[in-house]
């Protein structure tokens, strides 16, 4: 019989990834995923899937989603009440009140939170306070400045310019502005839906190579776990917007001074914020210098990639490193991996509706994940799968994926 000591209860937008290294470490797993991907259900115990629980779609609930994760999070909670910890993923990062909620049911209970704070979320979000301390310690910076503070008249920040939300995850509020009549454009075309000055910063745009970071840490010291290149709003994905998280290369293979730089910032910003467990950085690299870009104080997306390469079970790692008596060991073992293999992971966006027969075909393919359960069609624009696949090197790793996408390609026709 499973010990409840080891079980979880995993919330996020997609879980799958994060289920399936816990079910291999052997913990009891609940689950509340957005999706409900045909994979994720041989990980887990019990769950909640909420397009099923609401008999709706991505297209739909896209912007409520964070308030349907919490409110199943504390219903399944409730259900298992002895689950020993609690493990927020991809989907609630700047969701404060509907993580609170999560927490306030957890606090009368045995269960334990293995994620960050709160308070320090708030900080981590913040890309104010971020440049603020990179500046304070002698780093470069893209040229920034409040939205409320701006003026096309007198700007210092040249087109292309980005607007970016202060706090923005997966590329979705980021837009890259070629002149001041697509500034204007964009502004009128936001302002139709709901947008609050006081959350959007002007920055400049660094063109470059777009790289992260994932570390791992006890509040106090830190490791770093692998650097990474990151795929970043690619057509051949069918990325519906141009700065959209489309997956990662593991490790990135750059210079001994680029990665020595990128461990460097990363290592002091997860002190300076307190980070605990595995958190990633992003950076973007202009003539060999990292521009930080945004910080994600939660299990980021590159993580079965990261796994692959080395050899290791991440997400155990990750609950360890909440306990003291741990440290030590995961950081002998994170020091002693070994990265002789490249990691390739793309996530693969629908370039139309697909059918059920479609998504069949496309499942039945070898390296393919997240796979879109074949029970209603999956809108154009929406998640379809990933592919991971590993090789030798960085362009059989690059290259072996891509051959994956274009079966798929031929499948859809």
């Amino acid at each position: 019989m499973a010990k409840k000591s080891n079980s979880i209860l995993v919330v996020g937008f997609n879980t799958r990834p994060l289920t399936h290294s816990l079910n291999k470490a052997g913990y009891v797993v609940y689950t509340v995923d957005f999706f409900g991907d045909l994979d994720l259900f041989p990980n887990v115990n019990d769950v909640i899937i909420v397009q099923k629980a609401l008999r709706s779609n991505y297209e739909v609930l896209k912007d409520k989603y964070s308030e349907y994760l919490a409110q199943f999070a504390i219903q399944l909670h409730q259900k298992h009440r002895d689950t020993r910890y609690l493990l927020i993923g991809s989907g609630l990062d700047d969701a404060y009140k509907e993580r609170e909620q999560i927490l306030d049911e957890i606090k009368n209970s045995h269960t334990i939170s293995i994620n960050n704070n709160v308070n320090i979320l708030k900080k981590s979000r913040d890309l104010t306070h971020l440049f603020n301390i990179l500046k304070t310690h002698g780093f470069k910076i893209p040229s920034s400045c409040t939205f409320e503070n701006f003026q096309l008249s007198k700007t210092d920040i040249a087109f292309p310019l980005i607007l970016k939300k202060k706090r923005s995850a997966g590329g979705i509020n980021v837009f890259k502005i070629e002149n001041k009549k697509e500034f204007s454009t964009t502004i009128r075309s936001l302002e139709k839906k709901r947008f609050i000055p006081t959350e959007w910063l002007i920055q400049e745009y660094i063109e470059g190579i777009p790289v992260s970071c994932t570390v791992i840490s006890n509040g106090k010291e830190c490791e770093i776990v692998t650097i990474n290149r990151q795929v970043i709003g690619e057509k051949f994905l069918n990325s519906p917007k141009e700065f959209m998280y489309c997956g990662n290369i593991v490790p990135a293979e750059l210079s001994i001074f680029e990665n020595k730089l990128i461990s460097e910032i990363s290592i002091m910003l997860t002190k300076e914020l307190g980070l605990k467990g595995i958190n990633g950085f992003d950076f973007v690299l202009k003539d060999h210098y990292p521009y930080f870009m945004e910080c994600n104080p939660r299990i980021p997306g590159s993580i079965r990639a990261s796994e692959s390469v080395l050899n290791l079970n991440l997400l155990d790692l990750h609950i360890k490193s909440f306990d003291p008596n741990e440290w030590g060991k995961i950081k002998k073992m994170i020091n002693s991996a070994k990265t002789n293999k490249f990691a390739t992971k793309l996530v693969i966006f629908a370039p139309k509706d697909i059918d059920k027969n479609t998504l069949l075909k496309i499942n039945n393919l070898k390296f393919v994940h997240d796979k879109s359960e074949p029970i209603r069609r999956i809108l154009k624009g929406e998640p379809l799968c990933t592919v991971l696949y590993k090789a030798t090197n960085l362009s059989k790793s690059y290259n072996g994926a891509k051959t994956i996408v274009n079966k798929i390609d031929n499948i859809i026709g």
